[in-house]
């Protein structure tokens, strides 16, 4: 059969099985036949993907009406023009790549992966050997299997840091810079007037990316799962939708703000964890940081705000708190949960990206059975994988190489693959 009456044949066999009674299934047949879609779906986005750089190469849209190979793709795509001819690079960019190429039906990549992995490469500093450009895709490509599609982008930035850390960092702090002084250029706050029937007033604006997370910060402490929804009577409320317990908080926020010091620091008094590394703090370095939701900040940045309120820098390489408590206490302190967002950034069951502010610190070893609280035994969860992990007795280790906690599912040990950065 050749491959036009199997693409025929698939979409047959397709078409026959869109048309059954999905509601027929147990959960058990939809969880399989879920797995089984996606790795058709990279199968034939990976097709897809050498037919049209092969396509475009023989100018196959003569043998159509077709003007050209991007008007035939966004005819049959139900595409714009622009979003097919940005699909036509891709396959070339994908054709320039083997090592992409070839994992383009892997588990976990896709074609938005595909392109960030090739918008990464086509942008690698000039001066790299043909070796260390391999090995740059290499990683890339790894990665790509494991992380999500936004843990790759931050990784992107610094594709580089497999062969040099040092230039990473000049790389991403340049960067940032530049986007730093253009969202700086482009904050904006608005505020109308109230609505005659409700009262309410709408506001809204843009803002830089740090300032959102020092926000984020104050409004998820309120808002975490763990924290009850109260009235302004004080009254547990258990009809509040997300979105409105976000409001509350803000509310409550707004009216708690102090009303002395705007001349000087001033402002809320909440925190935002940023790991930065000593030789920056000290102006040594200009090494970017991190902040607890993901965002990275140049060195410039970072200095600004460590003169003033506002967050609470993770000194990498510096003096730290006693952080092993043993079994004095039963309850993690504020230092230990610091250190642990700062290893575990946010849940650390495989595939959750619940940030730090919505998680519990679990003992690997139960406090019943004479389970330390400290460091080693530590992992942060957020509450649903918290219960799942105390409900199914899941076991957890900590890697020997880095700490990490890894947790004993379907008898394999498995970890959260945020991306890291490669140590200097």
């Amino acid at each position: 059969m050749d491959v036009v009456g199997g693409l025929r044949s698939g979409q047959r066999f397709l078409a026959e099985a869109r048309s059954r009674d999905l509601g027929s299934l147990s959960p058990e047949q939809l969880a399989a036949e879920t797995v089984a879609l996606h790795s058709l779906e990279r199968e034939v986005g990976a097709l897809r993907m050498a037919l049209l750089a092969a396509a475009d190469q023989r100018d196959a849209h003569r043998a159509t009406d077709a003007p050209n190979l991007t008007a035939l793709v966004a005819t049959g795509s139900g595409v714009t023009r622009r979003e097919a001819a940005r699909e036509i690079r891709l396959a070339h960019r994908i054709e320039a790549a083997p090592r992409v190429k070839d994992a383009m039906a892997a588990p976990g990549m896709s074609t938005a992966k595909a392109a960030i992995v090739t918008d990464a490469l086509d942008t690698l500093p000039t001066g790299l050997t043909a070796q260390q450009r391999d090995q740059v895709e290499q990683d890339m490509v790894a990665a790509a299997q494991v992380m999500t599609a936004e843990q790759l982008r931050r990784k992107a930035r610094r594709a580089v840091e497999v062969v040099d850390v040092e230039r990473a960092d000049r790389i991403e702090n340049s960067q940032l810079q530049r986007d730093e002084s253009a969202q700086r250029q482009l904050r904006e706050f608005w505020i109308g007037r109230p609505d005659e029937t409700t009262g309410l007033v709408p506001f809204g604006g843009k803002t830089d990316a740090v300032t959102a997370d020092m926000l984020r910060a104050v409004v998820e402490s309120k808002t975490s799962p763990r924290r009850r929804a109260l009235t302004e009577t004080g009254v547990e409320d258990p009809h509040l939708e997300p979105r409105e317990k976000a409001g509350e908080a803000f509310a409550e926020i707004v009216r708690h703000l102090p009303r002395e010091g705007y001349g000087n620091h001033g402002g809320v008094a909440a925190t935002l964890v940023v790991t930065v590394d000593e030789k920056t703090l000290r102006g040594e370095t200009d090494r970017a940081g991190v902040t607890e939701f993901g965002t990275t900040v140049s060195a410039g940045q970072l200095r600004n705000l460590a003169c003033g309120a506002g967050i609470l820098p993770v000194v990498m390489n510096g003096a730290s708190q006693v952080l092993d408590e043993g079994r004095v206490k039963r309850h993690h302190t504020a230092a230990q949960r610091i250190a642990l967002a700062q290893r575990d950034q946010g849940c650390a069951f495989p595939q959750c990206d619940r940030p730090p502010g919505w998680t519990e610190a679990h003992h690997a070893i139960p406090w019943s059975e004479h389970g330390q609280t400290n460091l080693d035994t530590g992992v942060l969860l957020c509450s649903h994988h918290h219960h799942r992990v105390h409900d199914a007795h899941i076991a957890i280790r900590f890697s020997t190489d880095d700490g990490t906690p890894e947790f004993r599912l379907h008898g394999q040990w498995q970890r959260n693959r945020r991306y890291r950065r490669v140590a200097a």
